[in-house]
């Protein structure tokens, strides 16, 4: 062999390396990296996605939960890890989108150091009021506030995150209300401060708070988003009942990334798969009965999405006078 047929050779092996490993891929176990705590409605779900993916593509998918920092630590390890489709990130909005304007620095660029495989589930926002309260829609509770004479305050999962957005928007910038924003960690501490009278409101996901609405011990107010949810039809959006602020639009997704250089039939392959996953009956079923609607958007789909939501919500953050940290 010729020296010009040696470089031709090692050319047409380099350009066929992606078709080749993804034509092989999966050849081992692949990791979903969730960057925060087990038990929560994102853990549940990656699992659940991650069985059925386990189940079509012939290897185990093991689940790892790597925690802190508002969910980078996790999210940073998956954008510097190796692009080959074996560690993947199964995150919620706020670490791609929230996360951008609320901190001065991070560790990684949510677009860059990315490659969206799908958006798989959306969530609304539901705003939920102790049960001690009579009212039945935000402008009520509102007026119960004001009549009450004494100073309230509205829970969240976090500073920055989208509870704290909408709860900023609707209590303090659209009525004025001068209510105190109380953090969590987590949604599970909320939903017990709720249902004690510790706080009189929040916006929660319907997974954790539909139990307590059917009980009677929590009212629901609202739900957040573009259109009624199917787990709870009956009740209208914030946009319906005359809120326009943007962010009451937004609703909480769940979606899959990968580093940012793995080879597109890798990525291509694994959103084929887990679209698949989404779409099921025996998923999407269960999915929305915890109130959450199926979306399995294409990796395309996914970016354009991301990048309308990241400008929305500095915007949101702008407005709304949140500090970076």
């Amino acid at each position: 062999m010729n020296r010009r047929q040696f470089v031709a050779a090692m050319i047409g092996s380099v350009a066929a390396g992606p078709a080749a490993r993804a034509q092989t891929y999966p050849a081992r176990p692949i990791t979903f990296i969730v960057p925060y705590s087990a038990g929560g409605p994102l853990d549940a779900t990656a699992r659940l996605v991650g069985e059925g993916l386990s189940r079509r593509v012939g290897q185990a998918v093991v689940v790892e939960n790597r925690t802190g920092a508002s969910g980078m630590l996790g999210a940073n390890a998956v954008a510097k890890a190796q692009p080959d489709g074996y560690t993947l990130l199964f995150t919620v909005i706020d670490t791609q989108v929230n996360n951008v304007a609320l901190f001065k620095t991070i560790a990684y660029d949510p677009v860059k150091d990315f490659a969206p495989i799908t958006q798989a589930f959306l969530a609304p926002m539901i705003l939920v009021a102790g049960g001690k309260f009579s009212a039945r829609t935000p402008q009520e509770f509102a007026e119960q506030v004001k009549t009450s004479g004494q100073p309230l305050a509205y829970g969240s999962w976090g500073i920055g995150g989208s509870a704290h957005l909408a709860g900023e928007a609707l209590w303090n910038r659209h009525f004025r209300l001068g209510m105190t924003h109380v953090p969590y960690r987590g949604e599970a501490p909320i939903v017990n401060d709720l249902l004690s009278g510790q706080i009189p409101v929040s916006f929660a996901s319907i997974a954790n708070t539909r139990q307590h609405i059917e009980a009677g011990a929590l009212k629901a107010l609202a739900v957040s988003g573009t259109k009624r949810s199917s787990a709870l039809p009956d009740l209208p959006t914030l946009t319906e009942l005359g809120f326009t602020d943007p962010v009451f639009k937004i609703g909480v997704w769940l979606g899959a990334f990968a580093p940012g250089q793995t080879p597109p039939p890798i990525v291509d392959r694994l959103s084929q798969e887990m679209r698949a996953v989404v779409r099921s009956p025996e998923i999407s079923n269960r999915m929305v009965r915890l109130g959450f609607e199926p979306v399995a958007s294409t990796p395309e789909e996914f970016a354009r999405s991301l990048e309308t939501e990241i400008a929305t919500i500095k915007a949101v953050f702008r407005d709304l006078g949140i500090e970076q940290q």
